[in-house]
């Protein structure tokens, strides 16, 4: 299978990315030297804005997706093997520190869930490793009541004026936006 792989991969799509990173969200990462955007294969992570209810205490979920991201790769290199590229360009790789797979420990962990968007490469062990997660009611599934992100964000871009989602947002913590640097 790795070499039809190698064969059948795209000019643009470098076989490995290797370096620091900065996090961009709870899914995407930037190459700090080549500022080459990697989004992780098989994964999704809650929004940002998103917070969660667990046995009655509401806690920001998505920043803790974004914050156990950062803690896992700040000051450690990234390697990333490109699979391909979604429908924004944007490279979507399985990515690694040492020998820790980010997308399948944060999913193992609770950080977020495993996903395959349409027309990307799918990565089945990744609904295994989240079933159990599930069934250990940890992280993300501590909170019966919380969309995924991909319904959330469907039921958010619908509702253009502030809803019952707002104060939620305003409880988050006060952690910064990511600052993508302008590649001029």
């Amino acid at each position: 299978p790795t070499v039809s792989l190698a064969k059948g991969r795209p000019a643009d799509v470098p076989r490995q990315i290797y370096g620091k990173i900065q996090v961009i969200d709870t899914t995407t990462l930037k190459f700090v030297k080549t500022r080459q955007v990697v989004r992780l294969a098989g994964y999704e992570a809650p929004r940002l804005e998103q917070t969660a209810l667990s046995e009655g205490v509401q806690w920001p979920v998505g920043q803790v997706s974004r914050a156990w991201l950062i803690l896992r790769t700040l000051g450690q290199n990234v390697n990333c093997a490109p699979i391909g590229r979604d429908s924004n360009k944007v490279l979507i790789a399985h990515c690694f520190v040492g020998e820790t797979n980010l997308a399948a420990t944060a999913i193992a962990e609770g950080i977020g869930y495993a996903f395959n968007y349409p027309n990307e490469p799918h990565v089945p062990a990744y609904f295994d490793i989240e079933r159990k997660a599930r069934g250990l009611g940890f992280g993300v599934w501590s909170s019966p009541d919380r969309s995924p992100p991909w319904l959330y964000t469907a039921l958010s871009g619908k509702a253009k004026e502030p809803d019952s989602q707002s104060p939620e947002v305003e409880t988050a913590l006060p952690l910064p936006l990511p600052v993508i640097p302008d590649d001029t």
